[in-house]
């Protein structure tokens, strides 16, 4: 028996993650499970039916809803199956409801609006001769916009639109004319990939937004084993175990990977099975075939196919950007700034004059972009490590994609990794072109642990970018000429290798990091990096910055330094500035810097930096006592007119009222957030700044109009709010203001909060922080949580010891309440622990549709098929 030694022998492509053991004790496999019920979109689906689903009395209105999220997520099918049970509800004469029921496909070509019409048209209009068809293909939109109007005037009309595209606003304008509002209880659901498009899309007509999430743990598995098992009830041997264990981490909860690598898995473990039974005779030779680290795994087709169709909705100007996403490690997760920093520092985008400031950059509107099409995803807050997540920072890319990405940008010869180097020189070589130049390179451990054999062979000079993480070692610094080097998370980063980097001419390099590395001493030969605009020296254990720094002060554009939140001497010591960082004129962005020992002309000096726009910053308890420094922190401010982003870290029991009194605050500020320290109330300036974006500032003592300083921030998108007193009356939240919102946190320890019907429209993540005290009436608890329409989480965090404390238990038992009467699957965690037990099966809605159980629904990549019938008859129903 021949043993397996390339990828594109196997059976699948991800051979290479299957225990090699020769006992693999698999369940028995049958040729195809099925039967299979929908998994992970029950709970979703009655609860957007109980808005969708027409009520004789109420809810006469058109409305619109959007059913968003990447490919592969199951849009398509919860939409399918949405149809399918609204559709089949009844008048109370037995007749459908629905007197018109479409289902049209979106598309990408340039005349996209015009077939969407003549899509619905041909499905609403009565049948006409050959001639008529063939005369309304030319039919001016316009026109096409009427016809569709008069075909659906007054009938109770229900329309799916898959796959929802537009390029402009107008576009959705031009389209909604065709449908009528009659007040007769018509709807209208669409599924999209793009959140811009959903959220326009349902903007000016009470439309809910319903985004599309991961599957949870339990779900993730089941699926998965019923794709590759037949059944959820199978015990695996612990090898096994593991190894789905790996697939259920990469795949991220999204169905279509599940799906997919369930198949891969079942084939791979018959073919193991099949093996072992022609091989029992012969150890040598059992087990999987080996994996080669030489060769980058190729994605089941599938996959790739999903993946390619995101690609190539990218934007030309866009591609290089999503390819450079390659460079990082998989899983890594990072903050916006730091992709969009080393895109100006390769000049990746357009036009970015002399770095004024990474916000004012096309870079930022370019990675919101990429966000938007579902390159960069936001990382699911892990509430069990972290439950303190309101400001949510992080993104990443996922598993697939970053794989897909990887081998793009071999192919183009972009980017290469440890995992492609070697096809990068294969494909030279069948090219013809053995000197095929590498102009960015990324090393990480998990790719290779050892340098790929062509490393050594390769003219690195030519090289522009290096990226280093893990326990790469031998890596020849001296032999580039970089333009970026990213050392961050290098295990076997020293000192001497970071002076070999300052010593070695790299007259070129403007962003160099060693964030989380072990280097202790920043030497003095950093002056020789003369071109150098980005330092980030987080996470390190250098304690003193080098006076040469100053040396830089006509280039260095940012300095990172410190790590997140509150310095804590103790624990992790501060990194000490020289006196003269000041005279880095050019500086936009300083963070962390810990003034705890410097005086306060050295804080009033760095109001001189106008050039600053962002400025993080350490203020301790004897700085907030004397009045030097407290005038000293005002003059910066007031001076900085240019500044964006403001952190102060102050040290607890910190009064920051003094801050109150600021006259003429930046102007531009979007982002204000304040740890630790404590306000008697909101500053009145901070209704000044138009803006502003986020706020984090806890207060003292409750006002009558604290929230009438925050409520009237059109901009505002995040608010974590610490009320450090026991309320006496509820804190209400009107329907007007907050017309921005998205996330809020509320640390306070009675949450008596009212949210009134139509409040804070956008707000997707509530989190209510409390504690065990003694409550004003039993009534003190939140209210009207259901009434916030695009909701989709709530976390309550508080001790566990108060557990059992009356106000914990009422405050608990009420949000459980709101959670189960909303409308939208909204996803309740509890100290960490999510709650799938809150939202019970809606009975007056179940009693109004048909349930369909028993049908076998897998998740395809893409929607072909316009008639439901033909779709709900095939065992398959695929996904855009």
């Amino acid at each position: 028996m021949t043993r397996f030694n390339s990828i594109s022998e196997h059976p699948c492509s991800y051979g290479h993650l299957l225990p090699s053991s020769s006992n693999t004790g698999m369940p028995p496999q049958g040729a195809e499970a099925g039967g299979h019920p929908i998994v992970g979109i029950d709970r979703p689906t009655k609860k957007l039916l109980r808005w969708l689903t027409p009520q004789e009395e109420t809810c006469k209105s058109l409305r619109v809803m959007s059913i968003v999220g990447p490919a592969g997520m199951g849009k398509t099918t919860l939409a399918l199956e949405l149809r399918m049970r609204l559709t089949s509800c009844q008048t109370s004469r037995g007749h459908h409801y629905f007197q018109c029921n479409v289902m049209a496909q979106g598309s990408r070509r340039a005349d996209r609006n015009e077939l969407l019409l003549r899509d619905i048209l041909s499905q609403i209009s009565d049948p006409a001769p050959a001639r008529a068809s063939e005369k309304s293909q030319s039919m001016p939109f316009e026109l096409l916009v009427l016809r569709v109007s008069e075909c659906l005037k007054d009938k109770r009309y229900f329309i799916l639109i898959d796959d929802m595209y537009i390029r402009r606003e107008s576009d959705w304008d031009n389209i909604k004319g065709a449908f009528p509002d009659d007040n007769l209880g018509s709807r209208i659901l669409m599924t999209t990939r793009f959140p811009s498009i959903a959220w326009l899309c349902c903007s000016d007509s009470g439309g809910l937004v319903h985004v599309m999430k991961p599957l949870n743990e339990i779900d993730s598995e089941r699926l998965l084993l019923l794709k590759a098992f037949g059944s959820v009830d199978v015990s695996l041997p612990e090898n096994v175990k593991l190894f789905a264990d790996k697939i259920l981490m990469r795949c991220e909860g999204i169905p279509l990977f599940i799906s997919v690598m369930a198949d891969c898995m079942k084939q791979q473990l018959q073919h193991q099975q099949h093996q072992q039974q022609e091989e029992a005779e012969d150890e040598e030779h059992q087990g999987i075939g080996i994996y080669s680290e030489e060769q980058v795994p190729r994605l089941p087709k599938q996959i790739e196919q999903a993946l390619a169709s995101t690609f190539d909705d990218i934007p030309y100007e866009l591609r290089s950007l999503s390819l450079y996403m390659s460079m990082f490690p998989y899983g890594y997760k990072f903050d916006k700034d730091r992709p969009i920093m080393k895109w100006l520092c390769e000049d990746l985008t357009d036009d970015w004059d002399e770095w004024r400031n990474v916000e004012d950059a096309d870079a930022e509107k370019y990675f919101s972009q990429l966000v938007d099409r579902n390159v960069i995803t936001m990382v699911a807050e892990s509430y069990k490590s972290n439950q303190d997540k309101a400001e949510a920072c992080h993104w990443h890319v996922n598993h697939f994609m970053q794989q897909f990405l990887a081998s793009k940008s071999a192919e183009t010869g972009f980017a290469f990794t440890s995992a492609t180097l070697n096809l990068g020189a294969a494909s030279a070589t069948g090219h013809g072109n053995k000197t095929r130049i590498r102009r960015r390179l990324a090393v990480h451990d998990q790719d290779h642990p050892c340098l790929p054999s062509p490393f050594g062979t390769i003219d690195l000079s030519q090289t522009r970018s290096l990226a280093v993480s893990g326990a790469v070692s031998s890596i020849p610094l001296n032999k580039f000429n970089l333009v970026v080097l990213d050392l961050e998370g290098w295990d076997n980063l020293k000192d001497e290798d970071l002076l070999q980097v300052c010593s070695s001419k790299m007259f070129f390099l403007q962003y160099l990091s060693v964030r989380n590395t072990r280097v202790s001493k920043l030497p003095d030969e950093i002056k020789e990096l003369c071109s150098l605009m980005v330092l980030d020296l987080r996470g390190t254990m250098i304690r003193q910055l080098s006076k040469q720094i100053v040396g830089l002060a006509s280039t260095l554009r940012a300095l990172l330094l410190g790590s997140e939140g509150m310095i804590n001497p103790i624990i992790e010591p501060a990194t000490r500035v020289p006196h003269d960082v000041q005279h880095l004129h050019r500086l936009s962005t300083l963070a962390t810097i810990d003034l705890s020992e410097h005086s306060a002309s050295f804080v009033e000096a760095l109001g001189a930096m106008a050039n600053l726009r962002v400025l993080a910053i350490t203020w301790s308890f004897h700085q907030c006592s004397d009045g030097s420094y407290r005038e000293a922190l005002l003059s910066s401010i007031r001076m900085l007119k240019g500044l964006k982003s403001l952190t102060i870290h102050c040290g607890f029991g910190c009064s920051m009222e003094f801050l109150g009194v600021l006259a003429d605050p930046p102007q531009g500020l979007e982002k204000f957030k304040v740890t630790a320290g404590r306000f008697a109330s909101i500053p009145r300036w901070i209704s000044e700044l138009k803006f502003l974006s986020f706020v984090q500032i806890t207060i003292c003592r409750q006002g009558t109009d604290d929230l009438q300083v925050l409520r009237h921030l059109d901009n505002l998108e995040c608010l974590v709010l610490g009320l450090d007193f026991i309320l006496e009356e509820a804190i209400v939240i009107e329907s007007e203001g907050f017309p921005a919102l998205q996330r809020f946190s509320v640390d306070c320890p009675v949450p008596w909060l009212t949210f009134r019907a139509g409040a804070m429209r956008k707000l997707t993540y509530l989190q209510l922080k409390l504690c065990a005290c003694l409550a004003s009436s039993q009534t003190s608890v939140p209210s009207g949580i259901s009434s916030l329409q695009s909701l989709t989480e709530v976390a309550l965090c508080y001790n566990v010891r108060y557990t059992d404390s009356p106000n914990v238990k009422a405050t608990v038992k009420a949000t459980r309440e709101e959670v189960a009467e909303h409308d939208n699957q909204v996803d309740l965690f509890i100290n960490g622990v999510q709650y799938y037990d809150v939202q019970p099966a809606d009975e007056e809605t179940e009693s109004a549709i048909r349930t369909q159980t028993g049908i076998d629904v897998e998740i395809k990549d893409d929607v072909q098929a316009t008639d439901v019938e033909t779709m709900r008859t095939t065992t398959e129903i695929p996904d855009q």
